[in-house]
């Protein structure tokens, strides 16, 4: 079948889509599958307290309809750890988990579910903003970029910003709204209102989504007005608008007026790390708007450093590499000059213009590559139009010379692709703060103890370098929701977060100034006292006699002992 000549460009002329362009893609997909599905449960090592929140939360409304503080199916957020938290992501787990059980890799499948989805929904987008060649540029950048590769690879809420920007963006161009030069489609009014409906789901994700998406859909439409107006003056074109804007209200609405009239419900947490909840000069909360705002374009961030959390940020590099640098000066040249003419153009200025809204309120000194997430997607497109353009002159220019600069460019995207994967699936693993982050020994631990426990065992687990272990344990025991609600628990609070005590046969030392042996002995008669407890915490006489397992860390030293008296 003949390729057509399509316009994508007031000045370029492409063919459509070929048929080896979809072996391209499904290869370009296999890799992205392949690089989230790797040792998905051993890197990062074990669990960390977030992810196993949202695994517990989701496996309390899968067995029992409520979650673990019995609210039957919450809307707007729900409490995890002590704090409120999104839903959308806990309830993404539930299909996983009512097929594989609550464990590591459901609680991360859906991670890894919404970054493979976006390497797909950016291929569509590049495609029907561009040309086909664009979005298998931008797809198999996605593919391999650290800043969504290491995020698809942990479940935790903010993970679906991934696709926060390229899910309103990719829904209004399959429902053929007015953002594009293309003056003859029509829009499809069905669509248009399940668009705006997706737009609208996807806010009830994470925090900084609710602010990137408005902001990001206002933006759409400021840069596409004309077409917009010219649309409203035929009739489906009002319906098609007015459908859309009833969809997304349809699922908005209910959040921004929740947020609005109970601020409450956000949490204190969430709430004074907002800049406008503090009591500041106006003059300073805009310089920190600002100056927050403007890092997430510097080096530092982008290409050196990334941020201070070393969950979130790749080892030893910035949140891209740094062959993609020229390239995203080159698109960031190529929007700009076609700006006036290209509505493409325009949406993908604005998209790279507002990705860092999300993170931009909040109140801390740094960036924060979860809030910022659907930048990862953002600049990827940016740098993928400046591929394109920049290949399509250079071969104008010297056939000879772009085929130079390809191979070298293979070869330098290779070499930083090897040195990145090598250092997340090796010495990223045994980094000694992300050992504990993820509390790997603490898993190891209860994976080895959970099978040789009895129905008589009083298990008293440490609490030293541990953050929320109560849950952590939860999860990788593989608790019984309905057990929960009926045995005995025991927390207290420290500002707005629980932290247990003991559930049921689980108990968490806090002070061990208090703790006796002797005494638990005698209470909990005849049943085996288990302790999971660091080597230089407990002090008794002749520890070694009591030690039935080791824990080793990644300096072959041992983190915790496990012992029975």
């Amino acid at each position: 079948m003949a390729c057509r000549e399509i316009s994508v460009m007031p000045e370029t002329k492409v063919r459509s889509c070929p048929h080896y362009a979809m072996v391209v893609l499904l290869l370009i997909l296999s890799l992205a599958i392949f690089l989230r599905l790797f040792k998905l449960g051993q890197s990062p090592p074990g669990l960390n307290q977030d992810e196993a929140a949202g695994a517990w939360n989701a496996y309390c409304l899968l067995k029992t309809g409520t979650d673990q503080h019995g609210v039957s199916w919450p809307i707007f957020y729900l409490r995890e750890l002590g704090g409120p938290t999104s839903t959308l992501y806990v309830y993404s787990m539930i299909p996983f988990q009512a097929i594989g059980g609550m464990n590591i890799y459901t609680t991360r499948l859906p991670s890894v579910f919404a970054g493979v989805l976006s390497v797909i929904l950016i291929y569509f987008t590049g495609k029907r903003l561009f040309n086909w060649q664009t979005g298998l540029i931008a797809a198999a950048f996605l593919a391999v970029d650290p800043w969504n590769l290491q995020q698809s690879r942990w479940g935790h809420e903010a993970v679906l910003g991934a696709i926060a920007g390229l899910l309103p963006l990719a829904a209004l161009l399959w429902a053929r709204m007015p953002i594009t030069n293309d003056k003859l489609q029509t829009p499809l009014p069905l669509r248009a209102a399940l668009a705006g409906l997706l737009s609208g789901m996807v806010c009830y994700g994470y925090a900084a989504i609710r602010i990137f998406v408005p902001i990001f859909l206002l933006a759409i439409v400021a840069v596409t007005l004309p077409a917009w107006w010219n649309h409203l003056r035929n009739r489906k074109g009002i319906l098609a608008v007015a459908a859309w804007a009833a969809g997304f209200g349809a699922m908005f609405g209910p959040l921004a007026w929740q947020h609005i009239f109970h601020p409450e419900g956000i949490g204190s947490h969430g709430y004074y790390n907002m800049l406008w909840t503090g009591s500041e000069p106006l003059t300073f909360k805009i310089q920190a708007l600002l100056a927050r705002y403007i890092g997430h374009f510097g080096p530092d961030f982008l290409f050196i450093r990334g941020d201070h959390f070393v969950i979130q940020s790749p080892p030893g590099m910035g949140m891209f590499y740094w062959y993609m640098l020229p390239l995203m000066i080159i698109g960031l040249a190529v929007v700009i000059y076609k700006f006036r003419s290209s509505y493409s153009a325009r949406l993908v200025l604005a998209y790279v213009a507002v990705y860092p809204a999300g993170d931009s309120f909040f109140r801390a000194a740094e960036m924060h590559a979860l809030r910022s997430l659907p930048g990862s997607c953002g600049l990827v497109l940016l740098a993928a139009v400046g591929v394109f353009f920049s290949a399509q002159w250079l071969l104008k220019k010297s056939r000879p010379i772009a085929v130079s600069l390809t191979i070298l460019f293979i070869i330098a995207a290779a070499y930083f692709n090897v040195q990145y994967l090598s250092r997340f699936f090796g010495d990223y693993n045994r980094r000694s703060d992300v050992y504990h982050l993820y509390h790997a020994d603490l898993v190891e631990a209860l994976n080895w103890l959970g099978p040789r426990l009895t129905d008589t065992d009083m298990v008293f687990c440490t609490t030293d370098g541990l953050n929320m272990p109560y849950v952590v344990s939860l999860v990788v025991l593989n608790y019984d929701p309905h057990k929960w609600f009926a045995e005995p628990r025991n927390f207290f609070k420290a500002g707005e977060w629980d932290y247990y005590t003991q559930y049921g046969k689980m108990h968490f030392i806090y002070d061990f100034s208090t703790f006796s042996i002797s005494d638990l002995q005698k209470k909990f008669a005849p049943g085996r006292i288990l302790l999971i407890v660091r080597p230089d915490e407990f002090k008794i006489e002749n520890p070694f006699q009591h030690i039935i397992h080791r824990i080793y860390g990644p300096d072959n030293e041992a983190t915790l002992w496990l012992c029975r008296f």
